[in-house]
């Protein structure tokens, strides 16, 4: 017998050596000084972070604010010399067909028109022949500003000798209202990038919808307009974007870009897809306003506005990171100066704990000699009357409860080795009382029984046996009693002995139950109930007969390979009273059938999802082709691997009779 068993001083644990005074690292005062210096550090932090939130909020929606300005200013002023352009087509257009047909006049017109507005780089007049009067040779010239002076020139001398075939002269005579051009550079042009502003002419006092006899351009330098848009936007370190009627990038911070892609080109082909509620605005003419993360840059605010009514848009952007850029270096000296607070803060500490920490040191170095069962250490500061005193006394009066204690222990560990001792026995006396498997051949038939038990507890309640009455025949009976533990094994044993007495007495099966539920209920003052299902089977031709008194259905497995259920009729389990009646099921097992049965434990165990087993996965475990013992070790095989690890929950108990031959 192992000595623990009987000596209590075997079963506590070795008392470590006394240890020495606390490491300064570990010591309270130690702790204290870290503390402090942490939730100061922790309230510097969050000082730091709510100054740094507060203030960038207050930048952002600063920054906003500016932006949204700076692009109402940026597009008002865009608007201004849009319509001063526009004004001046108007009133060159309104002019041309009532200054009669001399081209002196009308040449005096177009240098008029240049002279007048300063944002118009050029001007062209046409007049088709024949449109003011049947003899009207037409007129067309075009007059541009060339450095200091001006150039002058026909249509025709432009390139355009078709020019009624030309698409923006066909746009502009065929449409009502004027429009702006996409930015162009050529010869004519001395390669400069112009946009221009057509207006289709018409006879005076003629409606929109007449015909137009001609019309009337005015062309604007790009430069022009980029030179608006970036005089603010460069000085605020901002992105400034100018996009044409039809979408393009007029003026734009990349080079690459700039009068060689679009909007939705910058979308689709570069990865911009954070530009696509940008891209909307401007292709409906509204105003918009975005927040968004840019893949070169990061976070962004761009606004959107129109620019006037000719379908032009301006997009001005600034990145995140510009309007931070200050705030970490404030941040930064508010930080260190609170560091510095901090320094000074856990210096005073430190000074001060040494005095407070020590009667604590001392009580620690007193606990440390009681953990080795030293309790007639030397105890201080017993007789103050602060929250030390209270420790101290508390400490002291503690010594002899743990003595006690130490010695109670000791005996509930023998105790308890004592019962776990026992409980191995009975499980090994429960197990031993189960028959093994048996084998019957008569006649050329074969009936092999095999059967598995796993308790859920030390000792269970599950049971089975069979045996051979009259020769040539196999009794079976296997059993589950309403409790675990210690009382349903007892009562199992006392359901054994009584099924097997009642089945040699009576020879069938419902009889035998009837005999068990007579004498199980005697002196059945707790009130314990077994459910049981009892059979006999004739080796030679098969002949099978079952009663089940509360059971599980038995599952018959042909030879075929179908797998059914029994309608084996169930009476009441056995305990409650006597019953008077059970009803018998008959059939026969042919040659290759298998019958398994089993208790509550293989259809009602759970895994950790407390999902229950059933009797779908039951029936679908089982191979018809097993002999008797494999049935039985591949279901219980299924129920371990479908609990993955859960608890058992119950008793779990199999049993398999298989014919063959015959």
């Amino acid at each position: 017998m192992d000595a623990s068993a009987t000596d209590p001083a075997a079963a506590l644990p070795v008392r470590p050596p006394a240890p020495a005074r606390v490491p300064w690292r570990h010591s309270l005062r130690t702790r204290l000084m870290l503390w402090s210096m942490l939730t100061s550090t922790v309230l510097l932090v969050l000082v730091a972070a709510l100054f740094y939130a507060a203030i960038r909020v207050a930048m952002i929606e600063n920054a906003e604010d500016e932006v949204r300005s700076l692009a109402a200013q940026t597009s008002r002023s865009l608007a201004a010399t849009m319509d001063s352009v526009q004004v001046s087509g108007r009133t060159l257009a309104a002019s041309a067909s009532g200054v009669g047909r001399e081209p002196f006049n009308l040449r005096s017109l177009l240098m008029a028109v240049l002279l007048a507005d300063p944002d118009i780089a050029g001007a062209m007049l046409i007049i088709e022949p024949g449109k003011l009067a049947a003899d009207d040779p037409g007129f067309t010239w075009y007059i541009r500003r060339d450095g200091a002076g001006y150039a002058e020139s026909s249509v025709e001398g432009l390139g355009y000798d078709d020019y009624r075939r030309m698409p923006w002269y066909v746009r502009t005579a065929t449409t009502r209202a004027p429009w702006w051009s996409e930015p162009y550079a050529n010869a004519a042009t001395a390669n400069r990038w112009f946009t221009t502003y057509n207006l289709p002419l018409r006879r005076p006092g003629d409606r929109d919808d007449a015909p137009a006899i001609g019309m009337v351009s005015v062309d604007v330098p790009v430069d022009r307009l980029r030179t608006i848009i970036q005089r603010d936007a460069g000085r605020a370190g901002m992105e400034s974007w100018l996009v044409s009627p039809e979408g393009r990038l007029v003026a734009h911070p990349d080079p690459a870009l700039a009068l060689k892609a679009s909007v939705a080109e910058l979308v689709a082909r570069h990865g911009r897809a954070d530009l696509v509620p940008i891209a909307d605005a401007l292709a409906r003419r509204m105003p918009a306003e975005l927040v968004h993360d840019a893949p070169v840059g990061g976070r962004r605010f761009s606004v959107a506005t129109p620019v006037g009514h000719g379908g032009w848009g301006h997009v001005l952007s600034v990145s995140e990171s510009r309007i931070l850029a200050n705030l970490g270096r404030a941040t930064l000296l508010v930080v260190l100066g609170g560091l510095l607070g901090v320094v000074l803060s856990v210096w005073a500490i430190r000074h001060y704990s040494r005095a407070i920490a020590r009667p604590i040191e001392d009580l620690t170095d007193s606990a440390g000699h009681f953990a080795a069962g030293e309790f007639e250490y030397p105890l201080g500061h017993v007789a103050r009357s602060d929250e030390v005193g209270v420790m101290a006394r508390a400490f002291d009066n503690a010594r002899g409860s743990i003595k006690r204690q130490i010695h109670e222990i000791a005996q509930m560990s023998a105790a308890r080795q004592r019962l776990e001792s026992e409980l191995s026995i009975a499980r090994d006396i429960q197990l031993a009382m189960l028959p093994p498997g048996r084998a019957l051949a008569v006649d050329g038939a074969r009936l092999d029984a095999q059967a598995q038990l796993e308790p859920a507890k030390a000792v269970g309640g599950d049971f089975y046996t069979f045996f051979e009455r009259p020769a040539g025949t196999l009794w079976f009976v296997i059993g589950d009693v309403s409790d675990k533990g210690v009382p349903a094994a007892l009562f199992m044993a006392r359901a054994v002995t009584v099924l097997e007495t009642a089945a040699r007495l009576r020879g069938a099966p419902d009889a035998a139950l009837v005999e068990a539920s007579q004498r199980l209920v005697e002196g059945n003052d707790t009130c314990m109930f077994a459910t049981v299902l009892c059979g006999v089977v004739d080796v030679a031709t098969g002949e099978l007969v079952m009663a089940s008194a509360g059971h599980e259905p038995p599952v018959r497995l042909h030879a075929d390979g179908r797998r059914e259920l029994l309608p084996v009729e169930s009476g009441p389990p056995l305990g409650f009273e006597p019953i008077a009646a059970f009803d018998c099921w008959r059939g026969r097992l042919e040659p290759g059938d298998a019958l398994l049965a089993y208790t509550d434990g293989i259809t009602e165990a759970f895994d950790a999802g407390n999902r229950a087993f059933g009797v779908e996965r039951l029936l679908a475990a089982l191979d018809p082709g097993d002999d008797a013992q494999a049935l039985c070790a591949r279901l219980v095989a299924a129920v371990h691997r479908f609990a993955d690890g859960a608890p058992q929950s119950d008793d779990i108990t199999v049993l398999a009779l298989r014919r063959t031959g015959g």
